[in-house]
């Protein structure tokens, strides 16, 4: 199998001599193969391997365990080792992602922020299979169905072509123990369910199904990379001395590479590959009828049509750091571009609040304690009818999501008080007759 590894990774260049490659190690029966076969590599490929293990603060004593199994079987072959460690629970629950989105997050921000050249993961051909699978169930282009890549970036995947089984087979041959996740065993995930349910069955109408799909993967992978070219040398001739895109010249072009040409030019603009809606929210501004028409992408991102040229803006980065608010003074933050004013009163008078200018509880407030600040995943602002999420708040409001970032918080000791254009929580609105805070926000005059 080694000889068969090593090819496998000249074939792909995965690595070349000097490099100083990080095996990802759980503890698993792949992740062990994997160290087990970059040691018996190291010499012949000019490799210096260490191994990093994720701790991810799930399963309690099962993942103690794995961690503990990791030093004790690092120790023994002599080979450093990093353990990074993550609550990906609570990370979860910030996010609003699924834990195993907010696993593999944690894991790979972890894993890239060591100090080497290449991260050796062991994404086998079931793993392959599988990710095929979910991206045809979701609906995928051709990327997606070409599966995982041998390589992404720093990431290389010595063990892609090859089984979970073979990879078990070449540990007992040699011995080496591994440990099992109870986790891969539940159906309680759409992967673990095609693992243990589709693909026996696909299996047995095909017994070459994982080597085929292998193949199949780096067809598709080659078929995806031309026609990636085609598109950028057609989104290249569209260019525009202004730095946009002729829509005349994207229009002519075939839809195919029309499609690809637009998500290359998202691609610039977003941190991660553009949706098909959002290509072909795009794809509609090329022949809107009016001259002028835009359209609102992830992350604050505008595209937008301006008399035959389709230009995409992405937001500056706006330095809105949080500040004390100012006691009965003037607080600026130039960053966002507000003013905001402030006024002790010793009894309140009943005065209809607006999104804009409002009256807090001040008997609650603890003048250090009240920051203003830009809002944050999770935020909520009580109403009278129970908490609502300030994006929901800002969509009822129809708050364009390019001013939302921009908009003040007032919080204090964890609590939000009141929010700009939303106005105060119903949980620190003042009673007649009570101290209160009188504050009034205003745009700065440039």
């Amino acid at each position: 199998m080694r000889a068969e590894v090593a090819a496998w990774c000249r074939r792909e260049r995965l690595l070349a001599p000097g490099d100083r490659v990080i095996c990802a190690l759980s503890g698993g029966a792949d992740s062990v193969a994997l160290l087990c076969l970059l040691l018996e590599l190291r010499q012949e490929l000019g490799l210096t391997v260490s191994a990093a293990h994720f701790h991810h603060g799930l399963r309690g004593e099962e993942a103690d365990r794995d961690e503990a199994f990791v030093r004790v079987l690092c120790a023994e072959r002599d080979v450093p080792l990093t353990v990074g460690r993550g609550d990906v629970a609570a990370e979860a629950a910030r996010t609003h992602e699924s834990p195993e989105l907010a696993a593999r997050r944690l894991r790979y921000a972890f894993l890239l922020g060591l100090d080497g050249d290449r991260v050796a993961t062991a994404h086998h051909a079931g793993d392959n299979a599988e990710t095929i699978l979910l991206h045809l169930l979701r609906g995928s282009g051709l990327r997606g169905l070409s599966g995982i890549p041998p390589v992404n970036g720093r990431v290389v995947r010595p063990l892609l072509p090859f089984t979970h089984e073979r990879l078990c087979a070449y540990l007992r041959a040699n011995g080496v123990a591994w440990i099992e996740d109870s986790t891969n065993s539940a159906d309680d995930c759409r992967r673990n369910r095609l693992r243990h349910e589709v693909l026996p069955l696909l299996e047995r109408e095909n017994p070459s199904l994982l080597r085929q799909l292998t193949r199949q993967s780096a067809l598709l992978r080659a078929e995806d990379a031309f026609l990636d070219r085609q598109a950028q040398s057609l989104l290249d001739a569209a260019r525009t001395p202004s730095g946009g895109c002729a829509c005349r010249t994207l229009l002519e072009a075939d839809e195919v590479l029309q499609g690809r040409a637009i998500r290359l030019l998202l691609r610039e603009a977003l941190p991660q590959d553009a949706s098909q809606r959002h290509v072909e929210a795009v794809r509609r501004l090329l022949s809107a009828p009016s001259p002028s028409a835009s359209a609102s992408l992830p992350h604050g991102v505008l595209a937008a049509r301006r008399y035959g040229e389709i230009t995409v803006t992405v937001p500056k980065p706006i330095d809105f750091q949080p500040i004390p608010l100012k006691i009965d003074g003037e607080t600026a933050i130039p960053a966002a571009g507000w003013k905001i004013f402030s006024q002790t009163v010793k009894k309140y008078q009943e005065t209809a609040n607006t999104p804009f200018q409002f009256a807090v509880k001040y008997d609650m407030i603890v003048e250090s304690n009240l920051i203003v600040r830009p809002r944050r995943p999770g935020d909520r602002l009580q109403r009278a009818g129970g908490s609502k999420s300030l994006k929901e708040l800002f969509i009822d409001r129809k708050i364009p999501r390019a001013d939302r970032a921009l908009l003040p918080v007032f919080a204090a000791q964890g609590e939000i008080l009141a929010v700009a254009g939303l106005g105060v929580s119903s949980k620190f609105q003042p009673q007649a007759g009570a101290p209160a805070l009188w504050i009034r926000i205003e745009k700065e005059r440039m």
